[in-house]
């Protein structure tokens, strides 16, 4: 083999791995370094419920974005989500809104390619659960939800106003965020219709002397965990301490009531009903943690709220999700990080200038000790 074939075969060799790291084994390494937390109280292994919270996805459209853009942020997502599945194998997966970056906008034959791609990207196996909650650029904001919006996407991902789930004796509520507007629209009105159901189921959980149904005495009482796409009532992101909080330009910029926020009403509404325990949300596609306190009729609700960043590199330099592992009493929250896409370019760089490097470095090699050997003939 002449030395120009063996510094072909060592640049495509080179170029071979570098796209193999950068595209599929970069997630393995940086996924790896996050495992599932361990709850304070763990008596019984089987009442344990591992579940992945990811949000803001934003498959783009054609209005805003090219095909290799779409391609691009879709493969990354879906290398970024398989492998989290086969590495962490949650049980449960909750996807709170903002699957889609136009799907308001979008035609029911746009939608329906839309709902493709989401399950083509975000694959799960038989045995894991995924529930998606809606968001406001699934379907708009309340005032701009177009006649059918809602029901096309309940329709198309399953996906209720109001939901009530219990996994393991945890007890979650999804909401549309939408749907808490408070007027008297129909999606609202049912929405409250249905809070004020579980509102009762809980009771009756909790209180055996409350309850109507016989069937539902059977259920042990833990408060609810709450999932939406909006955050709770808060009057800006300079409130969140998170390390992937907003960045200063915009940490202090007042929140929209009703579009950047649930309403204080609103909020109050769903906390002196439910009680939860926990409640997780995104749509501002930066961290916060925030303890919330509330005092009612001799009533002390608190809780920590989650907001979830991102999982798209369009919004966000490091996308992230969160493993959140349940039981009926208690629970544990790990935030993960994906690969930064600079650390994803910079890796890149590095390692083609390595290969550049080593089919030269093998070439200099060649003719230094070309030139030892003459010289210790002559000599």
């Amino acid at each position: 083999m002449n030395r120009f074939t063996q510094k072909i075969i060592i640049l495509i060799m080179g170029v071979i791995f570098t796209i193999i790291y950068c595209e599929f084994l970069i997630y393995y390494v940086v996924i790896t370094q996050c495992s599932w937390p361990t709850p304070e109280k763990t008596d019984d292994q089987s009442e344990v419920l591992k579940t992945l919270i990811l949000t803001d996805t934003h498959l783009l459209g054609p209005r805003k974005s090219y095909w290799v853009d779409r391609w691009r942020r879709e493969w990354q997502m879906h290398q970024a989500f398989k492998t989290i599945i086969a590495l962490h194998e949650p049980e449960v997966v909750f996807v709170l809104g903002d699957l889609f970056d136009e799907g308001e906008f979008s035609s029911d034959q746009q939608f329906h390619e839309y709902v493709y791609r989401f399950y083509k990207a975000f694959q799960v196996p038989d045995h894991i659960k995924m529930y998606i909650i809606v968001g406001n650029h699934d379907i708009g904001f309340h005032n701009n939800i177009r006649r059918g919006s809602a029901e096309r996407f309940n329709k198309l991902l399953n996906s209720p106003a109001v939901q009530f789930l219990t996994l393991k004796s945890n007890h979650f509520v999804l909401l549309n965020s939408m749907a808490m507007e408070g007027d008297s629209c129909q999606l609202c009105t049912e929405a409250r219709q249905k809070i004020d159901n579980i509102s009762e189921i809980l009771k009756c959980f909790e209180n055996s002397s409350q309850c109507n149904k016989l069937d539902l005495m059977k259920h042990n009482y833990s408060r609810p965990i709450l999932l939406q796409h909006f955050p709770l009532y808060r009057l800006s992101d300079g409130v969140c301490a998170e390390p992937d909080a907003p960045p200063y330009s915009e940490l202090y910029i007042p929140f929209r009531l009703k579009i950047d926020a649930l309403s204080k009403e609103a909020t109050e509404d769903l906390v002196f009903k439910l009680k939860p325990r926990v409640a997780f949300d995104g749509h501002t596609h930066y961290g916060c943690l925030l303890h919330h306190s509330y005092h009612n009729n001799n009533q002390n609700i608190d809780f920590f709220e989650y907001t979830v960043p991102s999982f798209s590199w369009r919004n966000i330099m490091e996308p992230k999700y969160m493993l959140v592992t349940f039981t009926p009493n208690s629970y544990a929250v790990n935030k993960c990080s994906l690969p930064r896409e600079t650390t994803i370019a910079i890796t890149a760089v590095i390692m083609f200038s390595l290969t550049f490097f080593c089919t030269y470095r093998k070439r200099f090699l060649s003719r230094r000790i070309a030139q030892i050997k003459k010289y210790n003939l002559i000599t």
